[in-house]
């Protein structure tokens, strides 16, 4: 029996131990098959090794290396440049993000074995048929980016035409879809080099790591008036609720990080071949995208984040609970070079409106342009500074940076506020008004707050005063200030006195508009003439008793003068300036420019009389 026993715990031992050694053996069979599975070539395996070396290269233990202190030191200065790039090449900077390019192409090469041989493994460059939309388009990108820098996507359009009309059973759209863009590969493709080859995997793995995705180039690009994604298809959760109740995965509803739009002159174009290929790549670019000026966390209870980028750019990030979905929204901002204003005014009959505003401008009117969102007021409102007396200092005040003036007009005195949260925008102006400025800007009035400041601007002793607004007509215009000064944030009580005040401070409203198809134009030039106040002095009581009664009948503390209106595709010349803005004008000319504008003056009121006659 003990024979027995033992037997059995013999067999057992040894069945054990076979048992181990076979499991031990398959697992290293399986580890093998499973390295030999992993694609050493595949973008996932690229951006996840670049992003292993770099992370190990910033946080590496200096002080545990035996080198000279020369060495030291110069590691030290080489970590810091690398940190520092890692943390803001993805906030508009183009001198960050080309340090950060250069290094992860020397690691690719150096690290990860990409060369000519094995570069094509990658994205199959040499066979158009394996490549996808957004390799095609990459592709695309960094031929012109090499030949045109900043103006790449501007000059691709050119030829690529993508902001052509298309129709379908709603009307019209624009659209860039995988057809689209390979075809505009078949046709302007080229024959790609290693060079080239580099610059697109290196793209790629940088864009997936640690830029802005799929839109990273974008955010350089000159033409491009905004970019946003996450702003059509259906969210994360709204998909995963139709595969529940349809009991099926087959659905293909476009999902919401597959959203990629790009504004391009003023028309918005849905780069449907573009994708961020999943809800996390997406927020791990909205996240990205609003940290450059330290606008705090962006969670679910404050929902949204306005910032800027480096580049001016201006950013508005949302998520849950405040949208259905992530999204991000960047508005471009031009500030490199001075703007024409021959681009701007393009119509019928430009050269007239062109002339009337320099006049209003030198004569140091106070101008409101409004219009809708998108519409031109801002690009207009930097582009009139060229023709400012630069003799003058100008401050502007503005919720997040756009204007960027003294980058556009380095020769003008400008320095630029914005509020904060220690520092009001009220604050903010009364600072300015101790600066030496006598020309003061109010980038967009948003608020009772920003109106009433514009009026008391206006009346503080400042050459002139501008702003934007979005308000559709002259009586809006007025309505609404009037409305911020009898709010608490005015001091008026009487409706009639604050329209008066109101009208007393805006003598010019400029109004911009944009068609469905992205042409923006001035839909008027209007004057806002306030009635003066008159003292009856008179002994004839009849005389009193009329005058009284006029002032009683009117409804309104102003009359409008249309000077210029938009009639049928061209510039229309209405009236003439009105002899206060004549007054105004001439006051703050030098007298070589006196001559210039009663000589522009007089031939449109003879214009405006010959029309009269003929009608």
């Amino acid at each position: 029996m003990n024979m027995d026993q033992n037997t059995i715990l013999i067999a057992g031992s040894v069945t054990a131990v076979a048992l181990t050694a076979f499991y031990h053996y398959k697992k290293d069979l399986d580890q093998e098959a499973k390295v030999d599975e992993i694609n050493v070539y595949s973008i996932p395996y690229l951006c996840e090794n670049i992003k292993t070396q770099i992370n190990e290269n910033v946080n590496q233990n200096l002080t545990s290396l035996y080198i000279s202190k020369t060495e030291m030191e110069k590691r030290k200065e080489n970590k810091k440049r690398l940190t520092k790039a890692v943390r803001s090449c993805a906030q508009g900077d183009p001198g960050e993000k080309a340090f950060m390019l250069s290094y992860v192409k020397d690691l690719l090469q150096s690290k990860l074995n990409i060369n000519e041989e094995t570069i094509d493994f990658v994205i199959p460059f040499d066979q158009p048929d394996m490549l996808t939309g957004q390799d095609k388009y990459d592709i695309l990108m960094q031929i012109y980016i090499k030949k045109d820098g900043f103006e790449a996507f501007g000059n691709l359009n050119k030829l690529c035409k993508f902001e052509e009309d298309k129709l379908n059973n709603y009307g019209v759209y624009y659209e860039v879809d995988k057809d689209d863009i390979s075809r505009y590969y078949r046709e302007f493709s080229i024959h790609l080099n290693y060079v080239l080859k580099l610059a697109v995997v290196t793209q790629r793995v940088f864009q997936e790591v640690y830029g802005l995705g799929v839109v990273d180039e974008l955010i350089y690009q000159k033409s491009i008036d905004g970019i946003s994604a996450g702003n059509s298809g259906l969210t994360y959760e709204q998909y995963n609720y139709m595969e529940e109740i349809m009991q099926t995965s087959d659905i293909t509803v476009p999902k919401s990080y597959e959203s990629v739009w790009i504004i391009l002159h003023g028309k918005p174009i849905h780069f449907s071949f573009l994708s961020f290929r999943s809800k996390a790549e997406l927020i791990r670019v909205c996240t990205n995208l609003y940290l450059y000026d330290n606008v705090g966390h962006l969670n679910s209870s404050n929902g949204y984040k306005l910032s800027y980028l480096r580049n001016g750019s201006r950013v508005v990030v949302t998520r849950p609970k405040l949208t259905s979905g992530w999204a991000f929204f960047v508005r471009k901002f031009d500030s490199v070079k001075a703007l024409d204003i021959n681009k701007l005014i393009i119509d019928k009959n430009y050269s007239i409106v062109k002339e009337t505003v320099i006049w209003m401008v030198k004569g140091m009117l106070n101008i409101i342009i409004s219009g809708d969102q998108g519409s031109g007021k801002t690009t207009f409102l930097k582009c009139i500074f060229q023709f400012m007396d630069q003799r003058f200092e100008i401050r502007t005040t503005e919720a997040e940076f756009e204007l960027w003036l003294n980058v556009l007009y380095p020769n003008l005195s400008t320095v630029a506020f914005r509020s904060t949260d220690e520092v009001s925008i009220i604050d903010a102006i009364n600072i300015e008004k101790k600066t030496n400025g006598v020309i003061m800007v109010l980038g967009e009035i948003v608020d009772t707050i920003q109106a009433n400041a514009y009026i008391s601007l206006t009346q503080s002793g400042t050459k002139c005063t501008y702003g934007t607004i979005h308000t559709i007509t002259e009586e809006d215009l007025i309505d609404y200030f009037r409305s911020a000064l009898l709010s608490k944030n005015g001091n008026f009580t009487n409706e009639m006195a604050a329209e008066e005040q109101a009208a007393n401070g805006i003598n010019i409203d400029i109004h911009w508009e944009k068609t469905g198809d992205g042409h923006r134009y001035i839909s008027y030039i209007t004057e806002i003439i306030p009635y003066p106040r008159r003292n009856v002095n008179t002994d004839d009581s009849m005389e009193k008793i009329a005058e009284s009664l006029q002032m009683l009948s009117r409804r309104r503390a102003f009359e409008t003068r249309e000077i210029i209106t938009f009639e049928n595709g061209e510039y229309i010349i209405k009236n003439s300036f009105s002899e206060r803005a004549v007054k105004k004008i001439i006051k703050n000319l030098s007298m070589e420019d006196r001559e210039k504008f009663l000589t522009f003056n007089k031939k449109i009121e003879e214009y405006i009389e010959s029309s009269e006659r003929s009608e």
